[in-house]
C-alpha cells in the first residue's frame, strides 16, 4: 500500500448543515465553543426589585432558585446546560419546579430544553413527563426525546415515539430520521432500516449528511458493507464523521485494506481526521499487520496533537504488539502517566504473543511472568479487572502451568462475578485442565450456570487428556440430551477418548454418527485420533489402511505416529516407509527427526542416518536444546543436562539413589538415545544416556524443595523420551508424589507409577 498522502488541515472542522438548521442545543451532539452565555443577568426578586449579577455560579444560582426570586425565561438555559455538564439530576429537578412555580414551563423552547436535560442526565422518565406536558409539540420535541431514548439504550421507544411523531401529523427533518436510522442500528433491524431509507430517497434527502452517515452506520452493522458504502458516496458534503463511518464499516466487515484506501481518500481531501478515525485505522492496521502504514499513522497523530489522546496510545501500543515491537510498546507504556484498563488488557494480551513469539520456552515464561506482574498492579493503578483480562490472564496461566497464580484469579472471579461470564468460564477450564488438575476443572464446570457448546467441548476435551475416557463420553451424551450440537472439535475430543482406552467399536462408531448424523465431514484431526487408537492396539495394518482412505495427503503428525508404532511393535518394514513419507515432507522442526533417526539406529542402517543428518545440516536446523524448569515461591529453576555444576551434591546424590531403586525395586532400565545436541563438529558424539535429561534433574529439585502434599509441575520445551517417561512413572510411585510433566506435545500426570496419557503421549522417542 503507497504511503500515507501529506495533509494540510485548517484547524476549524465544518458543522453538518443540520446542526446550523436547529437553534436548540439539544440537537447538537456536540459542544460548540463559539457558544458563549452572559455572565451578567437580570433577576427580578420577589419584592419586585431588580439587581444585577456577574459571574453567576452554580451553587449561587441554585441558592436564588430556592429564595424564590423570578428569573427571565432565557436564563433558564445556561442553567439547564449546566445541569448537564455536572450531569446534575436534582439540580435539574429544583429548576423545573422553579419554572412552574413562575409560570415559565409555557414556553415552549425552555421545556424543550429540559426534556434534553432529563434525557442526558438519563432521567427518561422525567422526559417523557415533561414531553407529554408540552403545549404544544414541534418536531425538535419529537426529535429530542427520541435522541434520548436512543442515547439511553431504549432504541425500540425511540422508534415507537417516531411512529407517534408520524401519525401525529409532524413531519421529520433530517436530523430526526438520522436519529431513527441510528435506532434501527441498535436494533439490528435491517427491514425498518430499509423503509426510513426508501422515504428519505422519496423527500431526496439521502444525500445529507447526517442521514447519510446514519445510513452508512445502519448498513455496515447488518453486515452489508456494499450498501454502506453505496450511502458513503451519496453524500454531498461529507465531513470527518462521515469518512469515519465508513472506515469504521470497512474494519468491521472484514475489509481493512478497503477501509485503509479510504482513509488515504480521506487525507488527500484535506479533512482532518479525528480520534476516532485515527483508533479505526490503527485497529485495521492490527489486523493486517501493517507495521509501516500503522507507524505512519502515529507520526500523523503526532503531527495533529493528538499523541496524549489515551485511546490513540493504546490503539499504537496494542498495533507494535501485535507486529513484534515489544520493546517500542513497552516503553510506550513506561512513559504512559494516564491509563485505562484497555492499557493494562492490552500489555497482558501483548504478552501472551511474546510468549507464543519467543525464541525459547524459557523466555515464553518470563513474558508470562511479567503479564502476571502488570495484573498484580491493576489495584494499585485503580482499576478493576474486566471478562477480557480474566480470560486472557487465565489463558497465559495455562500456557504456564501456573496453578497457584490461576486459582488465586479463580479466587477473584467469584468475588467479582465474572465466573458466570462463559468466556471467563472456558478460560478456567483450561487452566486447570493444562496445569492438570482435572478435579478442578470438572468443579469450575459444575458451577458454571451457562454452558455454550465451546464449555462443553472443553470439559470433554479435558476428561479425554486426562484419561478418564468414561467421563469424557458421559458428558458428550449428556451434552446431546440437553441439544446441544457438537461440531468437529467437540469429536476430535470424544475419539481422542475412545483411543485412550482403546474402545474401537465406539471409537468408530461416533466417527459414523460426525457424517451420518451431524453431516460433519472428517479432518485430519479425527484420522489422527483413529490411527493413534489403532497404533496403541497394534493394528498397524488397519491404521495404515485408514492412512491410505484419507480424502486428504497424510501430514507430518500422522507419518510420526505410525513411525512411533512400528518402532514400538517392531514392524521395521512399515517403519522405514513412514520414515520415507516423513522425510519427504521435508519437516522444519528438529524434533521430528529423532524418530526416523532412532529408527534407522535401531536397524544399523548407518548410511540412512548420516543422510538424515545431512539434512538436517542442509536445512540449517537450530540445535535441539534439551530444556526444562520447575517455578516455586515466585521463583523460576531451569535446568539443562550441561551445567551439573550449577545443582550442587544434593540433587545428584538423590537422582542416582531413585535411579538405583528404579533399577532394583522395579525393574527400570534407562535406555540409549539420540543425542539432543546435534553438533556438526562432533561427529563420533551420536548416541548419548537418557540418566541426566532435564526433566529428571527438575524432578530431583522439586523432591527436594517442593512440600510433600504439592504436585511438582514441571515444562519441558521438547518431548519427553520413553527412558525418561519410565523414569518419571518408577518415581512417583517410590516417593508417592504426583509429577505433572508438560512436554511439547501434551500433559503427562503421573500418579501411583500410572501416566494419564496411557504410555503413548505424544513423540516418545
Amino acid at each position: 500500500m503507497a504511503s500515507l498522502p501529506s495533509f494540510a488541515g485548517s484547524g476549524t472542522l465544518k458543522l453538518e448543515p443540520d446542526s446550523r438548521r436547529h437553534s436548540t442545543p439539544s440537537l447538537s451532539s456536540e459542544k460548540n465553543p463559539r457558544i458563549s452565555y452572559p455572565r451578567t443577568h437580570s433577576l427580578t426578586q420577589s419584592d419586585g426589585k431588580i439587581e444585577s449579577v456577574r459571574s453567576l455560579d452554580f451553587q449561587e444560582a441554585l441558592s436564588i432558585i430556592k429564595d424564590g426570586s423570578r428569573i427571565e425565561t432565557s436564563f433558564y438555559v445556561p442553567l439547564l446546560q449546566e445541569c448537564i455538564d455536572r450531569n446534575s439530576l436534582p439540580g435539574a429537578q429544583n429548576y423545573h419546579s422553579h419554572i412552574i412555580k413562575t409560570g415559565a414551563h409555557q414556553d415552549i423552547f425552555v421545556m424543550t430544553f429540559l426534556v434534553n436535560v432529563y434525557a442526558k442526565c438519563g432521567a427518561m422518565e422525567n422526559a417523557q413527563k415533561v414531553f407529554d406536558g408540552l403545549p404544544r409539540k414541534n418536531v425538535v420535541a419529537w426529535t429530542t426525546l427520541m435522541t434520548g431514548y436512543v442515547h439511553n439504550d431504549q432504541p425500540d421507544v425511540a422508534i415507537s415515539i417516531f411512529q407517534e411523531m408520524l401519525e401525529f401529523g409532524s413531519y421529520p427533518t433530517n436530523y430526526t430520521l438520522g436519529i431513527a436510522l441510528n435506532a434501527c442500528s441498535a436494533l439490528n433491524s435491517l427491514e425498518l432500516g430499509k423503509q426510513i431509507h426508501a422515504y428519505t430517497i422519496k423527500y431526496r434527502i439521502e444525500h445529507d449528511t447526517s442521514v447519510g452517515n446514519s445510513l452508512c452506520s445502519l448498513y455496515s452493522k447488518c453486515a452489508s458493507l456494499g450498501s454502506a458504502i453505496k450511502a458513503f458516496l451519496k453524500i454531498e458534503e461529507k465531513n470527518v464523521i462521515s469518512w469515519t463511518t465508513v472506515i469504521s464499516a470497512c474494519g468491521d466487515n472484514g475489509r481493512a485494506a478497503k477501509g485503509l484506501r479510504f482513509f488515504t481518500e480521506m487525507l488527500a481531501d484535506n479533512v482532518e481526521p479525528n480520534e476516532f478515525t485515527l483508533t479505526s485505522v490503527l485497529s485495521m492496521c492490527s489486523t493486517v499487520l501493517s507495521l509501516r502504514i500503522g507507524a505512519q499513522v502515529h507520526c500523523l497523530s503526532i503531527k495533529l496533537g493528538c499523541e496524549t489522546n489515551l485511546r490513540i496510545k493504546n490503539s499504537i501500543m496494542y498495533l507494535y504488539l501485535k507486529c513484534g515491537w515489544f520493546s517500542e510498546a513497552q516503553q510506550l507504556f513506561n512513559g504512559m502517566e494516564d491509563m485505562s484498563l484497555v492499557t493494562m488488557n492490552s500489555m497482558i494480551a501483548g504478552y501472551g504473543e511474546m510468549m507464543e513469539l519467543a525464541k525459547d520456552d524459557l523466555s515464553a515464561y518470563h513474558n508470562g511472568t511479567e503479564a502476571l506482574n502488570i495484573f498484580s498492579k491493576l489495584n494499585n493503578f485503580g482499576f478493576k479487572p474486566d471478562l477480557y483480562t480474566f480470560s486472557s490472564i487465565l489463558t497465559l496461566c495455562s500456557k504456564m502451568v501456573a496453578l497457584e497464580q490461576g486459582e488465586q484469579i479463580h479466587a477473584q472471579t467469584l468475588k467479582t462475578g465474572y465466573l458466570s461470564d462463559v468466556i471467563v468460564g472456558t478460560a478456567l477450564v483450561n487452566m486447570y485442565n493444562k496445569c492438570g488438575s482435572i478435579e478442578k476443572a470438572s468443579k469450575a464446570f459444575l458451577e458454571m450456570s451457562t454452558r455454550t457448546l465451546i464449555l462443553w467441548t472443553s470439559m470433554i476435551t479435558a476428561f479425554a487428556q486426562n484419561g478418564q475416557t468414561q467421563q469424557a463420553l458421559q458428558l458428550f451424551e449428556d451434552m446431546r440430551l440437553i441439544g446441544v450440537r457438537p461440531n468437529q472439535i467437540t469429536f476430535v475430543g470424544v475419539l481422542s477418548a475412545c483411543g485412550h482406552a482403546g474402545m474401537m467399536d465406539e471409537a468408530l462408531g461416533y466417527f459414523q454418527m460426525m457424517q451420518k448424523d451431524y453431516k460433519t465431514r472428517p479432518v485430519t484431526d479425527h484420522y489422527a485420533c483413529l490411527i493413534d487408537m489403532f497404533v496403541r492396539l497394534g493394528r498397524l495394518d488397519e491404521a495404515f489402511d485408514l492412512i491410505k482412505k484419507m480424502d486428504f495427503p497424510p501430514n507430518e503428525f500422522i507419518w510420526s505416529l505410525l513411525l512411533a508404532g512400528c518402532k514400538r511393535h517392531g514392524n521395521t518394514e512399515l517403519g522405514f516407509y513412514a520414515a520415507e513419507k516423513l522425510l519427504e515432507l521435508n519437516p522444519k522442526d528438529a524434533e521430528t527427526y529423532i524418530l526416523p533417526l532412532n529408527m534407522y539406529k535401531s536397524a544399523e542402517r548407518w548410511e540412512d542416518v548420516s543422510k538424515v543428518r545431512e539434512m538436517m545440516r542442509e536445512k540449517r536446523l537450530e540445535k535441539l536444546m534439551d530444556w526444562s524448569w520447575v517455578s516455586t515461591k515466585d521463583k523460576v529453576y531451569s535446568f539443562k543436562p550441561d551445567e551439573k555444576e550449577a545443582y550442587g551434591t544434593e540433587m545428584y546424590e538423590l537422582l542416582d539413589e531413585l535411579l538405583e531403586k528404579a533399577k532394583g525395586l522395579l525393574g527400570y532400565e534407562a535406555l540409549e538415545s539420540f543425542d539432543l545436541l546435534l553438533d556438526e563438529d562432533d561427529e563420533e558424539k551420536t548416541f548419548s544416556s537418557t540418566v541426566q535429561h532435564s526433566e529428571k534433574l527438575a524432578a530431583a529439585f522439586g523432591l527436594l524443595n517442593i512440600p510433600d502434599a504439592a504436585p511438582i509441575r514441571i515444562i519441558k520445551n521438547i518431548s519427553m523420551c520413553r527412558s525418561c517417561h519410565n523414569f518419571m512413572k518408577a518415581i512417583s510411585s517410590l516417593s508417592a508424589r504426583e509429577i505433572i510433566i508438560r512436554d511439547s506435545k501434551r500433559l503427562h500426570k503421573f500418579v501411583n507409577g500410572q501416566c494419564s496419557c496411557g504410555d503413548y503421549g505424544g513423540l516418545l522417542w
